[in-house]
């Protein structure tokens, strides 16, 4: 009984908890509706047919969706699955597409949707003159519009020192973010930067502008996407000990949460300051605790089959 008091002395916290738990959920949604695009022209047609190109390269996670055969009549009835249109005084036109039936149709097309808990990408960019810097960070905010992908721009203090790897990484999480990417110029080549993209599923390194940049790490976490798609789903026990206040519940269960890998999360129980979850995820137990470890939660070794053991360290 000692579990459920407890446990329920929590339970009338936990809302306004999980809801401090995942800040960077709104950061997500900051994002372009997955289903509308604002287009230049006033056309029905026309508009409706250019909103659906752009919609499809958001919502597939695929930038050659619009030249795929399987997605032609997508684009050529794109009447069909507006929702809202209406023109503008700037001489463009808003589009919104019904979210259900333009799912349906690409699945019936055999294509597949990247869902819209998108991992969040921390950016760190090298120290430039201010107005570089300016028209470095527009090209990836619309680079990452133009995709469908969440990005956090770190603030020119935390440009100050590049870090690489698990730094990188660390400095994310601490930031809210699920992966790291880190820009470094590269020498004697002023217009291209050696971009490095740190996640716990992978890694990669790119030189080149900041198209090419956000292209190639959004191509890489669709084919992680993917791939976790194709996983079996598995049902684990995770215990995690550190967890001794409504802040450090919050920061775990959020956390939790907002792994991409993770269907769901359900409080078992807690006890003292040791939290018990289920998990139900895609992915092998081994494949997962890596997924999941970062600076903050601490694999301390296996509980047996089908639970994985960690300790949360609060920040300092």
């Amino acid at each position: 009984m000692h579990h459920a008091r407890v446990f329920f002395r929590f339970w009338p916290l936990l809302g306004p908890a999980l809801a401090l738990a995942a800040p960077m959920a709104q950061a997500v949604q900051a994002m372009p509706s997955l289903y509308g695009a604002v287009v230049a022209g006033t056309d029905a047609q026309s508009a409706a047919q250019d909103a659906m190109r752009e919609v499809l390269v958001r919502l597939t996670g695929t930038r050659d969706a619009v030249a795929d055969p399987a997605m032609a009549g997508l684009i050529t009835d794109a009447r069909h699955y507006v929702q809202s249109q209406r023109s503008t005084t700037a001489g463009t036109t808003q589009v919104l597409f019904d979210a259900g039936a333009l799912r349906d149709a690409i699945a019936a097309a055999g294509r597949s949707v990247w869902g819209p808990d998108r991992p969040l990408v921390w950016v760190q960019l090298p120290p430039q003159e201010r107005a570089d810097a300016g028209a470095l960070r527009a090209h990836l905010t619309a680079a990452a519009q133009t995709r469908g992908l969440p990005i956090l721009i770190a603030g020119s203090d935390s440009s100050a020192g590049a870090v690489v790897g698990e730094a990188a990484l660390s400095a994310a999480h601490r930031a809210g973010a699920n992966v790291a990417l880190t820009a470094q110029p590269v020498h004697g080549d002023p217009q291209s930067l050696q971009w490095t993209l740190t996640a716990p599923t992978g890694d990669g390194h790119w030189t080149g502008g900041p198209e090419l940049a956000i292209d190639s790490v959004t191509d890489t976490l669709v084919q992680v996407a993917q791939q976790l798609n194709s996983a079996p789903v598995t049902d684990l026990l995770c215990h995690v000990t550190g967890v001794s206040d409504l802040a450090s519940f919050a920061a775990v269960v959020g956390g939790l949460r907002a792994a991409p890998a993770i269907a769901s999360v359900t409080v078992r129980s807690i006890d003292a300051d040791s939290l018990t979850l289920q998990l139900r995820a895609r992915g092998g137990e081994a494949e997962l605790g890596h997924a999941l470890a970062s600076e903050r939660l601490r694999a301390t070794g296996s509980g047996g089959a089908g639970v994985l053991e960690y300790r949360y360290q609060a920040a300092p």
